[in-house]
């Protein structure tokens, strides 16, 4: 007599637990989701970075017999197999940017702290009513050429690294700037002083924060 009995108290706790598997599936599947939050706030200021000072050269229209220079800081590399490649950033309203597009090279100079003095000369000044090459020899800088590059432009001495650059494909108009890509042909250095970062430019009151060369 007791088996029916039996088989209705299992039956019953089946159901219950049934019950208790169906209300417990949803709630578990709204637990295990992931709080939702906001991240972020709409800017129109850019992030304060800090990257390596270069100063870039290139040979004036004169037969190369003159070189121009100024400061670059939108420059990084972005391959290096089969060939090292390099891009930058380049104002249009200079004359090295005029200088590049005509000769499609350049030579890339990493500064070093003991150049910063220059910064105001080469990047708050035009070549075209300056000659930077007498200005940055009263200044203690006489420029000089690279080793077995006698058709190049003269260089600074000192810098940390030279990368001279020969630009590959197309220059592209990106509004005030233009970006190129340059195929690195040689690398050499003179110097083991760390290289001059805009942090310290700043720190140094000769860029603001905006990295613009301070008035």
């Amino acid at each position: 007599m007791r088996a029916p009995t039996s088989r209705r108290q299992a039956a019953v706790v089946a159901r219950l637990l049934s019950s208790l598997l169906f209300l417990w599936l949803p709630l578990s599947s709204f637990a295990l989701k992931p709080p939702q939050i906001t991240i972020g706030t709409s800017t129109t200021t850019p992030p304060l970075l800090d990257v390596p000072t270069y100063s870039m050269a290139t040979c004036n229209a004169d037969d190369g017999k003159t070189t121009n220079m100024q400061i670059l800081t939108y420059a990084t590399p972005v391959c290096i197999r089969p060939e090292r490649v390099w891009s930058l950033g380049l104002y249009k309203e200079t004359l090295s940017y005029e200088n590049f597009c005509r000769t499609r090279s350049c030579v890339l100079q990493l500064l070093t702290e003991q150049h910063a003095p220059l910064v105001k000369l080469l990047g708050g000044s035009s070549g075209k009513n300056v000659d930077k090459q007498s200005e940055c020899e009263k200044l203690g800088f006489v420029w000089g050429k690279l080793a077995g590059d006698g058709s190049g432009p003269m260089v600074l001495p000192g810098c940390a690294f030279y990368l001279k650059l020969t630009a590959v494909g197309e220059i592209v108009d990106c509004g005030g700037h233009c970006a190129v890509l340059c195929k690195v042909e040689e690398m050499l250095t003179d110097s083991d002083e760390g290289y001059l970062s805009t942090a310290r430019l700043r720190e140094l009151g000769i860029i603001t924060e905006q990295g613009r060369v301070a008035e």
